[in-house]
């Protein structure tokens, strides 16, 4: 991974798959617990509003498969509001070779399933109003509020919403233009993280529905 710091380069030397999962930021004022949104042998794409400066070192520690990860980390290019692509500085050996297996698996697993997971981490900030329903079988639709779509991303986004919800739920997703959509929630945000209220889902075609393009 590489970037020039201007708001949103992403020119990356390792392929990343989309994977979204906690990560334990050491920073020098204190700990703090953000969420990446892929990942790579290079390093990973961190969301937060408030990216940290281009060239800042910290410490990060995360899992995928036990036992946890820990490197050196340096933010190599920050998209305002967005997130942060930051690069593993001395990841050593053994955990270079398990994130590449999973990159590789997770890689594998998405093009059997004609669901390519390599990209380039474009997400772009809206405000777009949205009706959601929960798809729970012979109960139907269990609410139906007025909710709004807050980020997208090609594949996903996240929904701002009151509702208490969980991951591994499905959603029912209505748009102004009557087109309706299956969402899994893929993570659910909490005060820790300053994004209490926000729900991360997948949902294939929803950005080009809207009228986004992603590469």
């Amino acid at each position: 991974m590489s970037g020039n710091g201007n708001g949103g380069e992403d020119n990356r030397r390792h392929p990343s798959v989309c994977l979204s999962s906690d990560v334990d930021c050491e920073l020098e004022n204190g700990h703090v617990r953000w969420r990446f949104a892929d990942i790579s042998v290079g390093g990973m794409f961190i969301d937060v509003y408030d990216p940290l400066p281009p060239g800042t070192l910290f410490r990060v520690r995360f899992q995928l498969d036990p036992p946890p990860i820990a490197a050196k980390a340096q933010v190599n290019y920050v998209q305002p509001h967005i997130g942060m692509g930051v690069e593993f500085l001395d990841l050593g050996p053994e955990d270079q070779d398990r994130i590449r297996e999973i990159v590789n698996r997770m890689y594998v697993t998405s093009r059997q399933g004609g669901d390519a997971t390599l990209r380039r981490s474009a997400r772009v900030l809206v405000n777009i109003p949205v009706k959601v329903g929960a798809a729970n079988g012979s109960d139907g639709i269990r609410f139906d509020e007025q909710a709004a779509i807050v980020k997208l991303s090609k594949n996903g986004g996240c929904i701002s919403t009151t509702r208490p919800v969980g991951v591994g739920e499905k959603l029912r997703l209505f748009t102004a233009g009557g087109r309706e959509f299956l969402a899994g929630i893929v993570w659910v945000g909490d005060q820790s993280t300053k994004t209490d209220g926000q729900v991360g889902i997948q949902c294939r075609g929803l950005a080009q529905a809207l009228g986004f393009q992603f590469p």
